[in-house]
């Protein structure tokens, strides 16, 4: 019989699906945690998940540029040819599991799915698709699990779970604004800020297979697409000019899909083989446009219900593949390490390319009711070169850019403690 420890699952999830997924491609950053319901009794799970990508882009050139454009400090020196475009950020996450009957479990959970957070400065020919780019979010989450008997030491599980979103977004860029409606080329250059948001609901479903005694362990969870209708506001101000403009706008977006597969199972006493698939419908996500929804033309040239702004992603689909081992060292002590590869997202408007990961964590038991978790993880972002002058072209951005990046380091952390009752 194998003595092999299930928390070593956790402790390897920790790793990747605490660090990676906080930067893997398109906009997730925390995953759906159905892990906290085959625990034992009553648990309550909090952490956070430190991230800091180094990203750096290089060589930034321009598309043409207006012919007449109107000079201020911003314009009037060289633009700058490399910019650090990735920043650091914090994801936490908490989680409360109730045991209501022998073969009932359910947690309510608080995490933060999506988000992006990216600056590349107003000095740089990258400033016309966007400055700074912020995505936030928050989930309110109810998952449940009940279990039967499958064969004299197996049990089959059905998983299933709601969510509660909320969404938000903010772009700004420099947009070029026509100083003579009859003149398209006479161009004045402003700041422009969007600034939207939506809640909304999603569910989930899967099943999962277990045999305790050898800690083998297989699921398959699917979890459902969330539309947004996204209100908010475009507003822009004229450099140099005490003028300001503001009309309320309105998109809609789905966030993608998913189907997610875990396996692990006991290998040897005390030691512990894992692995996970993940596949995301991001190609769903193309352009997310804004239009006009005020009560008259804004800015002289978008009519209501004209696209007054977009985003412009133009995703491909996302791959996530894990594999780690784990080992129970002592009654207090485990540990374990993965390897992970999350297929870059990007069809070259943006610098999410492949990310490989090595991750390395432990697991201490403090009491019989408390444990804590420590994981750390250092990996690379591939290179590669991002380019936004055909979308330029096709009614995108006004001014498209270019610009590569070599292979970049992300590194990260992730802490979090555990309570039984």
């Amino acid at each position: 019989m194998l003595k092999t420890a299930l928390k070593l699952s956790a402790v390897s999830l920790a790793l990747s699906g605490g660090i990676l997924t906080a930067h893997a491609g398109g906009l997730e950053r925390s995953s759906q945690d159905f892990d906290i319901l085959f625990e034992e009794g009553n648990v309550v799970e909090t952490g956070a998940t430190f991230v800091a990508p180094q990203r750096k882009l290089k060589n930034i050139r321009g598309s043409v540029f207006p012919a007449n454009p109107v000079p201020n400090q911003n314009f009037g020196k060289p633009f700058d040819t490399e910019v650090d475009e990735g920043k650091t950020y914090w994801v936490p996450k908490l989680s409360a599991k109730i045991q209501l009957t022998d073969e009932l479990g359910c947690a309510v959970q608080y995490r933060e799915p999506w988000g992006i957070d990216t600056d590349s400065g107003i000095n740089n020919a990258r400033m016309f698709s966007a400055i700074e780019q912020e995505i936030s979010s928050r989930d309110y989450g109810l998952n449940c699990a009940y279990r039967f008997s499958a064969g004299e030491k197996g049990f089959f599980r059905i998983l299933g779970g709601v969510s509660y979103q909320e969404l938000k977004g903010r772009q700004t860029k420099i947009s070029g604004v026509p100083l003579d409606p009859n003149n398209p080329r006479n161009l004045t250059f402003a700041n422009s800020t969007l600034d939207v948001d939506d809640s909304a609901f999603g569910w989930r479903l899967g099943a999962a297979y277990e045999i305790p005694e050898i800690a083998l362990r297989a699921s398959l969870v699917y979890q459902s697409k969330v539309n947004y209708d996204l209100d908010g506001t475009v507003g822009v101000s004229l450099i140099g000019a005490p003028l300001s403009f503001i009309t309320p706008v309105n998109g809609s977006v789905a966030t993608p899909q998913s189907v997610e597969f875990k396996f692990q199972t006991g290998i040897a006493p005390d030691w512990l083989a894992l692995a996970s698939i993940k596949w995301t419908d991001w190609k769903s996500i193309t352009k997310i446009g804004f239009e006009n929804s005020g009560t008259g033309p804004f800015l002289g040239r978008f009519p209501v219900g004209a696209e007054v702004t977009s985003l412009d992603l133009y995703y491909k689909d996302g791959w996530t593949v894990m594999g780690g081992i784990g080992h129970k060292f002592n009654d207090k002590w485990s540990g374990a390490a993965t390897v992970t590869w999350d297929r870059g997202t990007t069809t070259g408007l943006t610098s999410q390319t492949d990310v490989w990961l090595l991750g390395l964590g432990a697991n201490y038991k403090a009491t019989q009711h408390l444990e804590f978790r420590l994981a750390g993880a250092v990996g690379i972002l591939t290179s590669g070169t991002l380019d936004n002058t055909l979308t330029a072209k096709n009614g995108g951005s006004q001014f498209g850019s270019k610009a590569d990046f070599g292979t970049d380091v992300v590194g990260g952390m992730t802490l979090s403690a555990k309570y039984r009752f």
